[in-house]
């Protein structure tokens, strides 16, 4: 029963706040973003329950799954920071399988989830709502109540260990679906990701969202966000890729193209892939060395480094519906790896998948904005220091 009294005056206190507009859509919900430690993803920062305990969390629009680690859990040991105690936090309520209604005899049995990731990463746990704590654009604070969550008891990590969860923005019904609570509008920004002290990386969730810039349709299916690509240039050479390339195929689950932060690289069908491997080829034959990356014969790699080697590189640009583009420079393009620098985009057959994927380090520079209502992602190439004041 002390549950249910505990749960009752959280959703009352959500409620109120509805009614009297603290909580209207047009407040700005902000997370300061930074990378991780490798660069191969990028964290959002925000806290859960009372008191507030901060959370690094996988900014993934390409999952829908909102959780972080909660004790007791005994594979989170990889974890440095303080992890989320559901029982410590006043504001935190279990959701359960069949509401008690004040039956001091009934005893929740707490939702569950379980979701796992392509690179063979794995979580699973129990469904609870608490208190959220973002910033605000004026660097003061906002909080939303009664927001639901994966609790996370057991994990399994995939190579970038420095964080306690993954923020899954999809767009689907599920009620562990940050975006779906929230409101059906964000927007993030991102500079250079091997910049570690570049401090103006942000998220934007609900109506405070940034949508300025060249505008693109996008459809949600199975939970992944599928744009409509055209084509892709290199300066103002234009590869001669057959459009049925980047279609989705009429079965409705293979094919297609998604935007997605939780991939560092972009990914594209064989064919698509051997033309931008073979046109940087040409490009660099006689100039610079080709090397080997152990482990992954695939990858276009060039003895150098980006900033010497690579003044004046032509723009790689990434062509959608509607006229929007993505436009790559030599830093997101490429990435530099010791002595040596690679392509970072990746054949699909290496990998089993079966749709292109426009991966994180492709939209560096850029701020990008999703307006579900208007089924319209943004693309808009600019310092996020410019949106940071």
């Amino acid at each position: 029963m002390e549950l249910d009294i505990k749960q009752s005056i959280t959703r009352l206190a959500y409620l109120k706040a509805r009614i009297e507009g603290s909580l209207v859509s047009n407040n700005s919900y902000r997370s300061s973003l930074s990378p991780s430690l490798s660069g191969r993803t990028i964290l959002a920062n925000l806290s859960i329950g009372q008191p507030p305990i901060p959370q690094l969390l996988i900014m993934d629009t390409g999952s829908r799954t909102f959780w972080t680690m909660c004790t007791p859990c005994t594979s989170c040991t990889q974890y440095p920071g303080q992890i989320f105690n559901p029982s410590k936090s006043s504001t935190y309520s279990p959701s359960c399988r069949e509401p008690c209604y004040f039956d001091e005899y009934c005893k929740c049995e707490p939702l569950t989830y379980s979701i796992s990731y392509a690179d063979y990463s794995f979580s699973s746990g129990t469904i609870g709502s608490d208190m959220l704590t973002f910033e605000t654009g004026d660097e003061g604070i906002t909080r939303l109540t009664d927001i639901e969550f994966g609790c996370a008891h057991d994990i399994i990590y995939n190579r970038d260990p420095c964080y306690n969860g993954v923020l899954g923005l999809g767009f689907n019904s599920e009620s562990v679906s940050l975006v779906t609570q929230i409101g059906p509008k964000f927007s993030y920004c991102l500079g250079s990701l091997s910049d570690k002290y570049y401090n103006y990386n942000h998220l934007i969730l609900g109506e405070g969202a940034n949508l300025e810039g060249y505008t693109t349709h996008f459809v949600v299916h199975n939970g992944y966000n599928y744009v409509t690509m055209e084509g892709i240039s290199i300066g103002e050479n234009c590869l001669d890729v057959d459009p049925s390339a980047f279609e989705m195929k009429e079965n409705g689950t293979t094919g297609g193209v998604i935007i997605d932060t939780g991939s560092p690289f972009s990914y594209f069908a064989d064919d698509v892939y051997k033309l931008l491997y073979n046109e940087i080829k040409n490009l660099f034959q006689g100039s610079l060395r080709q090397v080997r990356a152990r482990n992954y014969p695939w990858m276009l790699c060039y003895a150098g480094s980006i900033s010497k080697d690579l003044t004046g590189f032509p723009v790689v640009t990434f062509h959608f519906a509607g006229g929007a583009d993505l436009v790559l420079d030599s830093s997101s393009f490429f990435q530099q790896r010791d002595n040596f620098f690679c392509m970072t985009v990746a054949p699909t057959s290496q990998f089993g998948i079966d749709l292109s994927v426009i991966g994180l380090l492709a939209q560096q520079s850029y701020n990008v904005g999703y307006d579900q209502v208007n089924g319209l992602i943004y693309f808009q190439r600019i310092d996020c220091e410019l949106l940071s004041s």
